[in-house]
């Protein structure tokens, strides 16, 4: 009896302020969140050039592409959020990312970071649209009243975007496979 009320006094008045949910995401030292892999070996041709290889899968969604020297290279995009916090079965917005990808000697790595969330509404016509707010970085914390939704709708980005870091690395590491060339006949 004594160990549940000592269990009870240290669980009402236990300090959890550190204890923030951040959906799987983790820190940097700026505070932001990031989604970081490294490659030791890269399958990656030297004479191969970086940038046209990585905006061959990034020209499907609307992003812009930037190279910083030969073994650099920055992606500003965004992906489509499918599943909602609250209630609903919609495209719940959109997660905007900044990838960095650099090749390192043999390898290379990449991470995602400057991550915001542009949510989507009904408009008065039953149409889902942007809403006419500004980006939320998912690094901000809501009130007290929202904050248990906000902690599912960044579970969710952070499964987006670590769905699209995978599909990254595995069009990365199918570097050497042969191009199919059409001969006229």
């Amino acid at each position: 009896m004594v160990n549940f009320v000592m269990f009870l006094f240290v669980g009402l008045f236990a300090d959890t302020s550190g204890q923030i949910n951040t959906g799987g995401f983790v820190t940097d030292q700026n505070g932001k969140y990031v989604v970081y892999h490294q490659e030791e070996a890269s399958k990656l041709d030297d004479k191969q050039h970086i940038e046209s290889y990585i905006s061959k899968f990034f020209e499907t969604n609307a992003s812009t592409l930037a190279a910083d020297g030969q073994e650099r290279v920055t992606v500003a995009g965004k992906t489509t959020l499918k599943r909602h916090a609250t209630i609903g079965n919609y495209i719940a917005g959109d997660v905007n990312y900044k990838l960095v990808f650099e090749k390192v000697g043999e390898g290379y790595r990449y991470w995602f970071t400057d991550l915001s969330y542009q949510p989507y509404i009904k408009d008065r016509y039953g149409k889902i649209v942007p809403a006419k707010v500004k980006p939320i970085p998912l690094e901000k914390n809501m009130t007290r009243v929202n904050q248990g939704s906000w902690n599912k709708q960044r579970e969710y980005a952070y499964q987006t975007i670590s769905n699209l870091a995978e599909h990254f690395n595995e069009y990365l590491n199918r570097g050497d496979q042969p191009t199919v060339v059409n001969i006229p006949q």
